[in-house]
């Protein structure tokens, strides 16, 4: 049996790994919104953000390689791990008890499910245009992809809204369980930080719950327009 396999044999092993994947994760979903907020600053900031990335084909494609990677194993795991607890447990318990269980713990399975589902829709609308495809056509003065526009248009569609608007709550409360339940898999506990530690969770959920749809109910509102 080679090393890597005797390696994530172990649960606790595989936990981490899981985690840190997670972790690369939200750091991109942070980044992502951080960068999307310039969509507030106009079009020359949104659409020029949009060109650097696209100036740099090598780096952009080595980013998305290495974010498909990391989202991979931050599934297989977190699946693999699921299934075995669940074979583990060959009778069903007669009566579940969640007194320490949070809605956002008992329900990672299924906004994780819901997640990749979300982010599979936005790939395909605002990144390959599968959907929507016109909102692609557009460039700005300088001749750059409209991303400023794509954004104004699809979320002038009270249908995306609504799918964008869920989006970000399932997205918000995975997070909000995902970030705490790290320094648990890590082990790490202290008696004065502990509550700093889960807290850390809906904070970083919020922070970027709230950035995405202030985006999305600006244009919504009216309050960014082409």
């Amino acid at each position: 049996m080679s090393r890597v396999k005797v390696f994530f044999n172990s649960s606790v092993n595989s936990k981490i790994v899981a985690s840190l994947a997670g972790l690369g994760l939200v750091g991109f979903v942070i980044f992502h919104m951080l960068g999307n907020l310039q969509v507030f600053e106009g079009s020359d900031a949104i659409n020029g953000y949009a060109s650097i990335l696209r100036d740099m084909p090598i780096l952009l494609w080595t980013a998305r390689v290495g974010l498909l990677a990391v989202a991979g194993v931050h599934v297989g795991l977190t699946l693999r791990l699921a299934l075995r607890n669940r074979q583990a447990r060959s009778v069903a318990y007669a009566a579940r008890r969640y007194r320490f269980a949070s809605v956002a713990s008992r329900t990672m399975a299924l906004t994780g499910s819901l997640l990749l589902m979300f982010i599979i829709f936005h790939l395909l609308h605002l990144t390959a245009g599968v959907i929507d495809p016109p909102a692609l056509d557009g460039l700005d003065a300088q001749g750059r992809i409209d991303v400023y526009g794509k954004i104004v248009h699809a979320f002038s569609n009270p249908l995306y809204v609504g799918i964008y608007v869920a989006g970000q709550l399932v997205l918000g409360l995975h997070l909000s369980h995902a970030v705490s339940s790290v320094f648990q898999t890590w082990g790490i506990e202290h008696a004065a930080l502990d509550h700093l530690f889960k807290l850390a969770g809906p904070g970083v959920a919020l922070f970027v719950v709230l950035g995405n749809l202030a985006i999305i109910f600006a244009v919504f509102l009216g309050l960014l327009r082409t």
